[in-house]
C-alpha cells in the first residue's frame, strides 16, 4: 500500500463528489444561467443553490487506524462536550449514566459516516423529520431527522445517536441489523451537516476534549478499559514470566488454585534468577572507589531478566 500511495502524484487530493451532487450542482448552474438571462440578479439563486448540491456530496477518503480495541470518530466535526448522560431508549445499551461525545458538523463538512468501532450492528433505526424544519440548530430540536446505529464487539458497545434537518432526504444508512463492519469504515451518509452523539460505556478511557476538531474514521476518541487491563496483564507477564501460564491454564480449563500455584512457582524461580544476576552489584565486601568499574546498563540487567522469564515459560 505504502508504494501505491508513492506513486500518487497528488497524494493530497482526498476530496470526491458524489455523481447525484454532480448532477444536481450541474443542473443548478444551468437554472442560474436561464435565471439571470431573465433578470440578473436571479443567477445567483441558482448558484447557491449549486454550492449546496456540491456542499451536500462531498466526501473524502480516509485511512481507518489499525486498532484493536478503540474508538474512532464516525463523522468530521468538532467536539461541544463530554460527560455523562442517559443514552436514548432506542439505542438500547446496557449500563446508565454513559458516556457521552457530543460532536456538531458544519453545512459543508463531508457526508459520510464511519463506524467507530469494529463488531456487528445491533439496531438501526432512522427517523425521518419534517420539511419544516431545514436545519438543526440544535440537537434536541423536535421535527428533526434522526437515526440510532448500535455496534457491539465481544460485550462492548458503543451507540451513536444523527440529527440532521428535515427537508430532503438528509441520512442515508448502509446498513443493517447483523452486519458486521470495519473499524472506521462507511456505514452511510449524512448531507448538510448536523448532530452526532456518541454514547460509551462509563469506564471507558476518552481521548478528545471539547473545542477539539475530529477527522471522521481516523481519530482515536476512547479506548475500552478491557484492552488496558490486557495491557498491564502483558506486561506484568514480560517482567514475572507468571502470567502466561496462568492465562494458558485458564484457557484449558485447569483450576484457578493450580493455576496461580503454578504462577507462584515461577515467580519464585524468576526471583532467584533475579538475585543471581544482581548479586554482583550487593557484595558483603566492597571494593575501593579507584577499584570499581562502569556498572551494567540496567536496561541490559531487565532485559535479561525477561529472557530468562521467558525461557522458564516455554520450559513448563
Amino acid at each position: 500500500m505504502s508504494d501505491d500511495f508513492e506513486r500518487q502524484s497528488l497524494p493530497w487530493m482526498k476530496t470526491v463528489f458524489d455523481w447525484e451532487a454532480v448532477a444536481a450542482a450541474a443542473g443548478a448552474f444551468l437554472a442560474a444561467l436561464l435565471l439571470g438571462w431573465i433578470w440578473a440578479p436571479l443567477f445567483w439563486i441558482g448558484f447557491a443553490a449549486m454550492v449546496i448540491a456540491l456542499a451536500a456530496g462531498r466526501w473524502a477518503r480516509r485511512t481507518p487506524p489499525d486498532l484493536a480495541y478503540g474508538v474512532v470518530a464516525p463523522c468530521d466535526g468538532v467536539v461541544v462536550s463530554v460527560g455523562y448522560g442517559d443514552a436514548p431508549a432506542a439505542l438500547r445499551l446496557k449500563g446508565e449514566s454513559l458516556v457521552r461525545v457530543r460532536i456538531a458538523s458544519s453545512p459543508v463538512s463531508t457526508n459520510k459516516l464511519y463506524a467507530p468501532m469494529a463488531g456487528g450492528v445491533e439496531i438501526v433505526s432512522l427517523q425521518q423529520g419534517e420539511p419544516g424544519q431545514p436545519i438543526s440548530p440544535k440537537p434536541d430540536q423536535e421535527g428533526l431527522t434522526r437515526a440510532f446505529v448500535t455496534f457491539e464487539s465481544q460485550g462492548e458497545q458503543a451507540g451513536i445517536v444523527l440529527t440532521t434537518g428535515g427537508l430532503g432526504p438528509r441520512i442515508e444508512l448502509a446498513v443493517d441489523h447483523g452486519d458486521v463492519v470495519r473499524l472506521g469504515r462507511s456505514f452511510g451518509t449524512r448531507r448538510l451537516g448536523g448532530w452526532c452523539d456518541v454514547y460509551l460505556p462509563a469506564d471507558i478511557r476518552t481521548h478528545v476534549w471539547a473545542g477539539q476538531t475530529l477527522t471522521g474514521g481516523e481519530t482515536v476518541i476512547a479506548h475500552f478499559r478491557s484492552s488496558v487491563t490486557e495491557d498491564y496483564e502483558d506486561a506484568e507477564a514480560v517482567f514475572s514470566g507468571a502470567a502466561a501460564p496462568a492465562r494458558q491454564a485458564q484457557r484449558e480449563g485447569v483450576p484457578a488454585a493450580a493455576a496461580a500455584g503454578a504462577a507462584s512457582g515461577l515467580a519464585e524461580e524468576a526471583d532467584e534468577e533475579a538475585d543471581a544476576v544482581l548479586g554482583e552489584f550487593y557484595e558483603d565486601d566492597y571494593p575501593e572507589p579507584d577499584e570499581v568499574s562502569a556498572p551494567e546498563d540496567p536496561a541490559a540487567i531487565f532485559a535479561r531478566l525477561r529472557e530468562a522469564a521467558r525461557k522458564h515459560g516455554e520450559g513448563d
